[in-house]
């Protein structure tokens, strides 16, 4: 029978993604780390964020029009060639999703972003990557 075999399980490892912005001051490039088993939703998540309208300097600082240019999935291994440079290093989802939140939180604050559905989805998804609450959705 077809359609009730089990679903592949996803590989243990971690997943990079590497995001480069327009317009970073310290960074042209940001590596962000994640469990593989999260993978397809967090980078869904940001998808949706890298569409949205707030996707602009003025709204995300220098993260602002960003673009995800690579993801690295179920690495088993990452090795810091260089300790020194900034952009070498991965950031772990949830230091960037705190730095995301707090620019989006602070916009909401002073009234700059309008209420819509994916808006509050996507800080919602934030929030949750931040406090280490993020459960995949099935």
């Amino acid at each position: 029978m077809f359609g009730f075999g089990k679903k592949a399980k996803k590989p243990e490892g971690i997943d990079v993604l590497i995001i480069k912005t327009d317009e970073g001051a310290n960074r042209h490039f940001y590596q962000v780390a994640f469990p593989t088993v999260y993978a397809n939703d967090i980078v869904s998540m940001l998808q949706k964020l890298e569409r949205s309208k707030v996707n602009k300097q003025e709204f995300l600082g220098e993260l602002g029009g960003f673009r995800m240019v690579t993801h690295l999935e179920a690495l088993t291994e990452i090795t810091i060639l260089d300790d020194a440079d900034m952009e070498g290093q991965p950031i772990q989802i949830q230091d960037f999703a705190n730095i995301l939140l707090r620019r989006l939180e602070a916009l909401e604050e002073k009234g700059l972003l309008d209420d819509n559905e994916d808006l509050a989805f996507i800080m919602g998804e934030l929030t949750m990557l931040r406090d280490g609450s993020f459960v995949p959705q099935t």
